[in-house]
């Protein structure tokens, strides 16, 4: 038969356990807007039955029941949802990267709307046809001049600019694994505060959400698998390279200038280890930016701008200016970033040779085939664009066409990843409706269990209080 103060155990136990649900709805509701939260559940379960001691079966019930007690706090968490969430979101910032950059490029050639090389174009043959109608017209000249000028300082600019998109997008990325390095370090030190407390029997649940809110970030920058070890630390590991070992070491990545890529960083695992295995996140976006697309605008300008000097001073040459000389080059420099008129024509436009034939003033022949220039070039700039202004707008139209891959799979990804996201906030996130009604379930369990205590009470009392007072 159990004791008389039985009762009031039991309802304490009950009282302990509301009140356990209290705080943690408590708790979920402070943290309702807490980024990375997730919901925490108190798992209450029943107490060890008690069994009266006895060789036979005693004549009353079997075991009695002892109560309840809150046995653990839980988060709501799905591990594979995680790692599906990570995995696009990788994807997602991969493509926001590639579009950023190319958006950037788009800005810099100013087309089509903008003033850039293709309204350049037509005003600088525009006013070489204006030449070929009266070669002697020194204004018409001069204006010839500036209007080169307007074009190659066009080129040079576009390449600064191009070049200062691969210098940015270089400091994002060593940025960048600055960032992954204080992540790991703070996923290690979370490691180390897990394992101290779990080791008690606790559940570390809001450490836990820190490290799982960092594991969050570090797959926007690159791509990474996570497993958990049986004291509660975790492993983060970026392709085979373990960047995080527990809570015992992790890794850091370098950035390393690479002389032979204009001195843009290469990315290693650990000082002076092998490539970093990036995946296909941010950086890796970023890296494919700076060394593929870019560089790619890059060449196709050099070479736009190379064979636009070839063609030009080639046919100026076979000319002759109106001191009755043969042309000098038109044009200097080899690329986009050095083209520029010759310093010499710029500095007397009579050097520029409208003739093909030695003293003939009025002679255009020369200009006439500069102008042909527009139509046709020899040899070709590539297939379909035999000339400067064809490649350019080939460049343009290329341009356009990755930037719209890039924008198509950036909205393809922003939409899987908000689907998961949506998902995983149904399970992790916190509702207040849900918790208003989980806090009257507690409220009204831990007063029923107030009752039962006072009705224990009362009964305590009158045994001790009002038995055994005959014959006193």
């Amino acid at each position: 038969m159990s004791s008389a103060f039985f009762g009031l155990d039991l309802a304490l136990r009950a009282l302990q356990a509301q009140q356990m649900g209290l705080d943690v709805t408590n708790h979920n509701v402070a943290n309702a807007n807490t980024e990375g939260y997730s919901r925490q559940n108190v798992q209450l379960v029943t107490t060890e039955p008690y069994t009266a001691p006895g060789m036979n079966r005693p004549a009353t019930a079997g075991q009695l029941g002892t109560g309840v007690i809150a046995a653990d706090v839980t988060r709501a968490r799905n591990q594979f949802l995680d790692n599906q969430y990570r995995t696009e979101l990788g994807g997602l910032k991969n493509a926001q990267a590639r579009q950023d950059a190319l958006e950037q490029v788009e800005v810099t050639l100013d087309e089509p709307q903008g003033v850039g090389l293709n309204n350049l174009f037509n005003e600088y043959y525009k006013v070489l046809n204006e030449l070929a109608s009266d070669p002697s017209d020194l204004p018409v000249r001069t204006a010839v001049v500036q209007q080169a000028i307007s074009l190659t300082d066009a080129f040079n600019r576009t390449a600064t600019q191009l070049a200062g998109i691969r210098g940015v997008l270089d400091g994002e990325i060593q940025n960048d694994i600055t960032k992954i390095n204080d992540i790991t370090s703070q996923i290690l030190q979370l490691n180390q505060n897990i394992v101290q407390v779990e080791v008690t029997g606790q559940t570390a649940n809001d450490f836990r959400d820190r490290r799982d809110l960092l594991v969050d970030r570090l797959s926007e920058l690159v791509n990474v698998t996570v497993s958990e070890n049986a004291d509660g630390s975790m492993n983060v590991l970026m392709g085979a390279q373990v960047l995080v070992n527990a809570a015992t070491s992790k890794t850091d990545l370098f950035a390393v200038p690479n002389a032979g890529n204009g001195n843009y960083v290469d990315i290693t695992y650990g000082s002076g280890g092998p490539a970093a295995t990036l995946g296909t996140a941010e950086i890796s976006g970023k890296l494919t930016a700076r060394d593929t697309n870019v560089p790619s605008y890059q060449s196709q300008l050099d070479t736009i701008a190379a064979n636009l000097i070839s063609a030009v001073n080639t046919v100026h040459a076979t000319g002759f200016d109106q001191n009755g000389n043969a042309g000098v080059a038109f044009f200097t420099g080899t690329n986009a970033a050095t083209i520029t008129v010759n310093a010499a024509i710029m500095a007397d436009p009579k050097l520029i040779a409208a003739s093909d034939t030695a003293g003939a003033t009025g002679n255009n022949e020369t200009i006439l085939d500069l102008v042909a220039l527009r139509s046709s070039m020899s040899p070709p700039l590539a297939v379909g664009t035999s000339t400067s202004e064809s490649a350019y707008n080939a460049l343009v139209a290329g341009l356009g066409t990755d930037s719209q891959s890039a924008s198509n799979q950036t909205d393809t990804q922003q939409a899987l990843v908000d689907l998961l996201s949506r998902r995983r906030q149904s399970l992790t996130g916190v509702s207040l409706d849900e918790e208003a009604t989980n806090l009257l379930r507690y409220q009204r369990a831990y007063e029923a269990a107030a009752r039962v205590m006072t009705a224990y009470d009362e009964l305590l009392d009158k045994l001790i209080n009002a038995t055994g007072i005959v014959g006193r």
